[in-house]
């Protein structure tokens, strides 16, 4: 199916928006009362709806010093430009007051669980909701879409009130323990050690926790995939340095882990593209992701057409 049909697909019910169209400026809206508890809900200029929603979940090595929800505006403006609403999400990061175990869980998931109010709000589409996420955004999204298989009691679980379309990682490695594992150079993956933080103690001696912060710990996740990931970081047998050399551990193949799990998954490698081309508007990187949202997307309209 080539790219315009499918965005003909997943706007079934809606108005087509051109993709040369303004769209307004998205609206900051609180979902919690820290001042990283906010997410930017961008809206296609259109009266058309409901509108099929992409999370955004942008990167910086899980430090507050680093990232910001600033990175994935550009792709919020594109996807705007096709239809599709976005919420692109702020939240406590390692650095932040109450970042960490479980301050930063626990916003991830109060940030998609506001969706359901925002569709009475705003004509957003709770059938068809994307999570997208680039670099330790990329974990966060595969925590999202595994969240629901944490056990009850767990402490960063809550109570999941959004199923998703699909999840598409870019760029990210999404086993935790890659976060203080050395480079080449023996230095820290983040330069300063995170995981510690992320669990609530030395990892060691927090398995458990550890365990609910893996996403690869609760495949299959029952949820399509996208991962698009330069060749830079797609791990490869024999084994060697990741991530331009700052990484040395030997990284699982997330999509054999995830078909072997029954998941559906479909992998783009990005030949050398550089680490910030996948919110960079323009680049190979930036559109393999945009498709990717739009694949997605487009195959929860088919289904749903189909079933009426």
């Amino acid at each position: 199916m080539t790219y315009r049909a499918l965005l003909a697909v997943i706007t079934l019910g809606c108005s087509l928006v051109s993709s040369a169209a303004q769209s307004a400026e998205a609206l900051t809206i609180p979902y919690g009362t820290e001042p990283t508890s906010f997410g930017e809900l961008k809206l296609p200029d259109s009266k058309a709806g409901p509108f099929p929603v992409a999370v955004l979940i942008h990167g910086g090595c899980w430090r507050s010093d680093r990232g910001s929800a600033e990175s994935f505006r550009a792709m919020a403006n594109a996807l705007a430009a096709d239809g599709i609403a976005s919420w692109n999400i702020e939240f406590r990061r390692v650095g932040n007051e109450g970042g960490g175990w479980p301050g930063t869980f626990l916003d991830l998931g109060k940030a998609v669980d506001l969706l359901p109010k925002l569709s009475r709000q705003h004509r957003l589409d709770l059938k068809r909701i994307v999570l997208v996420g680039h670099s330790s955004g990329g974990h966060f999204a595969a925590w999202l879409a595994a969240r629901k298989r944490l056990p009850k009691a767990s402490e960063i679980r809550g109570a999941p009130a959004v199923d998703y379309q699909g999840v598409v990682v870019a760029d990210a490695f999404i086993d935790p323990r890659v976060i203080d594992s050395k480079g080449v150079d023996g230095s820290l993956y983040c330069d300063d050690p995170v995981l510690e933080r992320l669990v609530g103690g030395r990892p060691e001696a927090r398995a458990e926790q550890l365990r609910e912060i893996s996403p690869l710990a609760w495949l299959p996740w029952s949820t399509r995939q996208e991962y698009i990931v330069s060749s830079r970081r797609y791990p490869v047998t024999p084994p060697r340095p990741l991530a331009d050399g700052r990484t040395t551990m030997r990284m699982p193949d997330y999509p054999a882990l995830a078909r072997a799990a029954g998941d559906t998954i479909h992998v783009d490698i990005i030949d050398d593209a550089d680490h910030g081309d996948f919110t960079k508007q323009g680049t190979k990187a930036f559109d393999a992701v945009h498709r990717a949202v739009v694949r997605l997307l487009s195959t929860g309209a088919a289904a749903a057409s189909a079933g009426n």
